[in-house]
């Protein structure tokens, strides 16, 4: 059967309109990105995961063409793992395999805690599991410090240096590449209002000592070289979850963004993960 794409905004109970993708056929897989980003990111992964699983890869609240409040407060992993499982809800879908990026790891990490029965299995990319002092030091602040003054170019400057790796930074490719950091944080910014809520879910996610309870298949990579959460944030997260695998992407290309930059060893782990539970599941 042909694979179709349909692009939607629904509103949800949660009181925010949502905008996602729905791309392929089989068992579902939510994709969450990082961030500021949105549905794009997976751009890499789509034509890998759509033959074998139907993707439904969101806009967060804050990103994209989903709603983004203006109080940060009202931003945290928690209310936006509300926001993904009250569009399974729309959808109606009961289970569903879970990926997330960064931010969006946060994301699926409170869904398995909050709603362990809705999930059939997990994939954490560059994750953590607490905000420690260095994250927000490093990352969260520096990136507020920027929005106060509006200099936005400084925000996308630093936030490029921690996501990809040494090597894109020297060559600025290959052009696929530079194409999506061109097509998901150059031309299409987050809201200032929708940017300072997702720092707040970002400095505000503590997670780490409610890991133990999370019983689902549970699969956690990071990038070597990854500066924005550094291989101790998911060894860390491994080891409080029972049973997870972690896959460490190696070489001068295994950013916070592998699954740009190695993109096809980023799909053949995550793939085979996937396959391997959705058939255990089906």
């Amino acid at each position: 059967a042909p694979v179709t794409r349909r692009a939607v905004n629904a509103t949800l109970s949660t009181g925010i309109s949502m905008h996602y993708e729905v791309l392929g056929q089989g068992p579902p897989l939510i994709l969450l990105a990082g961030t500021s980003m949105d549905h794009q990111a997976w751009g890499f992964q789509l034509p890998a995961y759509a033959p074998h699983c139907t993707t439904v890869s969101v806009d967060n609240r804050g990103a994209g063409k989903s709603d983004a409040p203006a109080d940060p407060s009202s931003y945290s992993a928690a209310v936006m793992a509300r926001d993904t499982v009250a569009l399974l809800d729309r959808l109606g879908i009961e289970r569903a395999h879970f990926s997330g990026l960064s931010l969006g790891s946060a994301i699926a990490q409170e869904i398995a805690l909050l709603h362990p029965d809705r999930v059939l299995s997990l994939q954490l990319h560059g994750t953590w599991g607490r905000s420690d002092a260095w994250f927000r030091e490093a990352f969260v602040n520096p990136m507020t410090y920027a929005l106060d003054r509006g200099d936005r170019r400084f925000a996308f400057k630093l936030g490029q240096a921690l996501i990809m790796s040494p090597y894109y930074l020297e060559h600025r490719g290959p052009p696929p590449v530079a194409d999506m950091v061109g097509r998901c944080l150059i031309a299409n910014p987050p809201s200032e209002a929708g940017f300072r809520g997702q720092l707040h879910a970002d400095a505000t996610h503590d997670a780490l000592d409610r890991l133990c309870q999370i019983r689902v298949p549970t699969l956690i990579t990071v990038g070597e070289v990854d500066m924005n959460t550094p291989p101790r944030y998911a060894r860390e997260v491994h080891e409080r979850i029972p049973g997870s695998r972690l896959h460490l992407f190696r070489g001068v290309k295994a950013s916070h963004c592998s699954l740009w930059e190695m993109a096809d060893e980023f799909n053949w782990v995550s793939l085979d993960f996937l396959l391997n539970h959705a058939r255990a599941t089906s």
